[in-house]
């Protein structure tokens, strides 16, 4: 059972790129964890398809075995240079940027480094990019560092979490109307656990509005596109 509510997101992610007709070239994934059930099952429908971890805890990125791709233990953020990492001793895949509202004491700090997107990735040597976003809390950041990636980035995976462990994580609504200033629209919604839930964000010529759960966002993409929006 564990395994296939871990492997779940990414049966999602593959239904609904399916549906949309597209396939990534390359697989940014941001936030690994212990496991990587999610990209294993991506990794067997897309077998020509490169996949690129970064994982920003020690602990984590040398545990996981057969990540299938490269495995980067390196933190994404907003700049690059020595960051602060808030460990959780019984949770390290939660661990964040951002202090924590609760249970200080079972928080150690740890310093590694932090890079961004951009300084990793040449934009002229990648294209047709999924990105993927599970980073507890520094999803926005990640973003901030990446305007030269995004330009080739045509769908992004995710992690929305309404009811942060902490006050200083970015609201959903502000990840989600950067995104539409980026030019994303959001197609789907999956994985929902309690106030946290995965998001898929594809660019105006992916978007199919008949497989998009969210009314609001058909009317968006309706008017964008020069068609009057009728609900």
């Amino acid at each position: 059972m564990a395994s296939k509510l871990l492997r779940r997101s990414g049966v999602a992610v593959g239904l609904v790129l399916d549906q949309l007709k597209w396939i990534p070239d390359l697989v940014v994934q941001v936030g690994i964890g212990f496991f990587h059930e999610e990209c294993d099952v991506l990794h067997q429908e897309w077998p020509n398809t490169k996949f690129i971890g970064f994982e920003a805890h020690p602990d984590n990125a040398c545990k996981t075995k057969d990540y299938p791709g490269i495995l980067i233990n390196k933190a994404i953020w907003d700049r690059c240079g020595r960051a602060v990492l808030n460990s959780k001793s019984k949770h390290k895949d939660g661990s964040s940027f951002y202090e924590f509202k609760d249970n200080i004491d079972s928080v150690k700090e740890i310093e590694i480094e932090a890079i961004t997107l951009d300084s990793f990735f040449n934009p002229e040597e990648v294209d047709n990019v999924l990105l993927w976003l599970d980073c507890e809390g520094s999803e926005l950041s990640a973003l901030f560092g990446a305007s030269y990636l995004l330009q080739k980035v045509k769908a992004i995976n995710i992690e929305m979490t309404a009811n942060p462990p902490s006050l200083y994580w970015p609201s959903t609504i502000e990840v989600h109307n950067y995104l539409k200033y980026l030019g994303f629209f959001r197609q789907w919604i999956h994985t929902l656990r309690g106030g946290q839930y995965d998001a898929i964000y594809v660019r105006n010529e992916l978007f199919k509005p008949e497989y998009c759960c969210c009314p609001y966002t058909i009317v968006e993409w309706k008017n964008k596109n020069g068609r009057k929006a009728l609900l």
